[in-house]
C-alpha cells in the first residue's frame, strides 16, 4: 500500500477513536447529571426588546431517613446537606431540625440565625422563584412550620394510622445565613416504603433545592 493512504487510513482511524471517546464522555457527563439531581429549566428573560430562553440548572438534593427521633431535634444544615450534632444548637451551622412530626427552622426562639419559612400549596416542582415576603419565625405562638394534621406538610390517615406528606406542598426555608431553600417532605417512613404504615417511623426523606443570589430556582 502506498504510504501517502496509510497515512491518510490512520488519520481516520484517530479522528474515529477521538469522536467515539468525546460521545462516551459526553454521555457520562450525561448520566452524572442525572444521577447527582439536576433538574435543567427554561428561563425567560429579557434581552433588549427581544425575549429569548436560557437554561437554568438547578440542583436538587436528596437526603434519606433523618432520625427525627433524636432530642430534642435532629438538626441539619441544608448547605452542606449533612446533620449537625445537638452541642451546635445554639450557633448558625444548622437551617432545619426535626423532632417527630414538629419542624424548626434556625430563626426566632429555636435558634441565634435569620431562619424562618412558610408553606406553599404549589408543588415543588412547580415553585420557580422564593417568595420576599410571608416567612414567621420560631416563636412563643408556635413554630414557623405549624404541627398537626393538614395544617403544614402532612396529614394523619385515620384508615391506615399513618402520617403522609400531603401532595403539592413546598415548605419555603429562609436559611440561618438568609438564603432561601425549597423542600418537600417525600416519606416519614425508614426507608420510604410504598406502603405505611410501619413501626419505624419519624425517619424523614426529603429533597430540596437552595436558591441563587436572586432567588430564583
Amino acid at each position: 500500500m502506498p504510504e501517502r493512504y496509510g497515512a491518510y487510513l490512520s488519520d481516520s482511524f484517530i479522528l474515529s477513536d477521538l469522536i467515539m471517546i468525546k460521545t462516551i464522555a459526553l454521555a457520562l457527563s450525561l448520566a452524572s447529571l442525572c444521577e447527582t439531581g439536576f433538574s435543567v429549566m427554561k428561563e425567560t428573560f429579557k434581552d433588549g426588546d427581544q425575549f429569548q430562553q436560557r437554561s437554568v440548572v438547578s440542583d436538587i438534593k436528596v437526603f434519606k431517613d433523618l432520625n427525627g427521633n433524636a432530642k430534642p431535634f435532629a438538626y441539619f444544615s441544608l448547605q452542606s446537606g449533612k446533620e449537625v450534632g445537638a452541642g451546635e444548637a445554639k450557633t448558625v451551622n444548622w437551617d432545619i431540625a426535626f423532632s417527630r412530626t414538629t419542624i424548626a427552622v434556625n430563626g426566632g426562639t429555636s435558634g441565634p440565625g435569620q431562619g424562618g419559612a412558610q408553606v406553599l400549596e404549589q408543588p415543588f416542582d412547580k415553585v420557580s422563584e422564593a417568595p420576599a415576603a410571608g416567612y414567621m419565625a420560631d416563636g412563643a405562638a408556635g413554630y414557623a412550620i405549624p404541627g398537626g394534621s393538614g395544617n403544614s406538610w402532612y396529614n394523619y390517615d385515620m384508615k391506615v394510622h399513618a402520617i403522609l406528606p400531603i401532595p403539592g406542598r413546598t415548605l419555603l426555608i429562609k436559611m440561618a445565613d438568609g438564603k432561601f431553600a425549597k423542600l418537600e417532605i417525600i416519606s416519614y417512613y425508614k426507608g420510604a416504603p410504598d406502603e405505611v404504615p410501619t413501626e419505624e417511623s419519624s425517619y424523614f426523606t426529603f429533597r430540596y433545592s437552595i436558591a441563587d443570589a436572586n432567588g430564583k430556582f
